[in-house]
């Protein structure tokens, strides 16, 4: 006990043997004597160490997630100025990749003790948390350190030994960038995973299991499993985005409403980008091509149709569209969209190009601009397009349509 603190507790305790005094001299049904004797109850209990103590949610989630990943099944610390129905409701605003807080418990209150927290008065409660690990925890201390998976967890271990075999399909270039590596796991999960609503919201189905073994999912399944895969793997900093997303299916513009949702957000460069492999699923796609539209991009773009407590993760503020831009498929006007284009479909002469994304600023597709590329292709029959608009960002998803043989 500091200095400060013991002063503290030596005058409130002479002070309590003031009251114990006055109050057998006939004096304890005074209205002020009463109040204190309330006070000195709370105090006589063990002062909180300053150092232990959280004042805001975002300290309290990350210390709360920082021992699901060291493996702790429960947390006890100190939270100030923080109201109950926050610590109650604090799930919902955490990552489940590592666990979830099942319950918790106010062990203690400290009401308005001044001293503890900068000199001030401070409503004070003692936590404790208890947490449920997830399969992700022993899965990936499994492949990472060799740690055994614990007896009973069937669905886990079944996670854990199909990993290998989508690791060697996945990961093949021995040289890859994070972008590289990043790209090759959103792309594995978008084109193997079915998008199912039907399941429960709050099974394994919307997990890792539902994505890597049966292969249909919803939102948190591709995001578990796209953060698994790279943290297993790579050297990737990857973490899990919750929120809220509108439109879904992003080709059904009826669909208005706002749901729950989750995403990632990865760090490539130095720096952070949002990934939504969700939105990048091509369902409701008339092509039913994947699309790369959601990777890579900043807190603004994904603003438009997300909704998160920013304060609760890492912040992306670097220039949108970062698939297109590092894949070299972003033209700044319609003349270098062309020269892109072109090379693209000549480098692949004999083979039939069938689909392709790429992004032009301010420009859009249409039947007399696109006729350039029949001239390029032999054979070709039919074009099919669509796009999307952003900041005047035009994200033209081009389909390839030939003669029969």
């Amino acid at each position: 006990m500091g200095k400060k603190l013991r002063k503290i507790y030596v005058d409130r305790m002479v002070l309590l043997l003031l009251a114990v005094v006055l109050a057998a001299a006939g004096l304890g049904a005074c209205s002020p004597i009463r109040e204190f004797l309330e006070v000195a109850e709370k105090i006589s209990q063990p002062l909180p160490s300053a150092d232990n103590t959280l004042t805001s949610l975002v300290e309290v989630t990350q210390a709360m997630q920082g021992a699901m990943e060291r493996g702790e099944t429960e947390f006890t610390f100190n939270a100030a100025d923080i109201d109950e129905d926050s610590l109650k409701n604090i799930g919902n605003l955490m990552s489940t990749f590592w666990g979830k807080p099942v319950s918790y418990s106010i062990n203690s209150e400290f009401k308005g003790i001044e001293g503890i927290i900068d000199g001030r008065g401070a409503d004070i409660r003692n936590i404790t948390n208890e947490f449920e690990l997830s399969n992700n925890y022993y899965i990936y201390n499994h492949v990472k350190n060799g740690a055994p998976i614990p007896e009973g967890m069937r669905r886990a271990k079944e996670i854990a030994a199909a990993l290998p075999y989508i690791a060697a399909e996945v990961f093949t270039g021995s040289e890859a960038s994070g972008f590289e590596l990043t790209l090759a796991v959103h792309d594995w999960l978008v084109a193997n995973i079915d998008y199912d609503d039907k399941i429960p919201v709050e099974s394994d189905e919307n997990g890792t299991y539902g994505a890597i073994i049966l292969r249909r999912t919803m939102c948190l399944g591709y995001a578990e499993a796209l953060e698994l895969l790279l943290r297993c793997y790579t050297d990737v900093e990857v973490t899990q985005v919750v929120g809220e997303a509108m439109n879904l299916n992003r080709y059904n513009e009826s669909l208005d409403t706002w749901n729950g949702h989750a995403w990632n957000a990865v760090r490539l460069g130095g720096n952070w980008h949002q990934i939504d492999a969700t939105f990048n699923d091509p369902l409701g796609s008339p092509s039913g091509r994947l699309s790369h539209l959601y990777f890579g991009q900043s807190d603004a773009f994904m603003s438009k149709n997300h909704r998160w407590e920013r304060d609760f993760f890492p912040v992306s503020n670097m220039q949108d569209f970062l698939y297109f831009r590092q894949s070299g498929l972003f033209a700044e006007d319609w003349d270098e969209f062309e020269a892109i284009l072109t090379e693209l479909l000549s480098e692949n002469e004999g083979e039939s190009i069938e689909f392709i994304e790429i992004a032009v600023r301010n420009d859009s597709i249409n039947e007399d601009n696109i006729q350039f590329v029949y001239s390029v292709l032999d054979g070709l029959e039919e074009l099919w397009w669509s796009e999307q608009v952003w900041n005047g960002i035009h994200v033209h998803s081009i389909e390839f349509l030939y003669e029969s043989a």
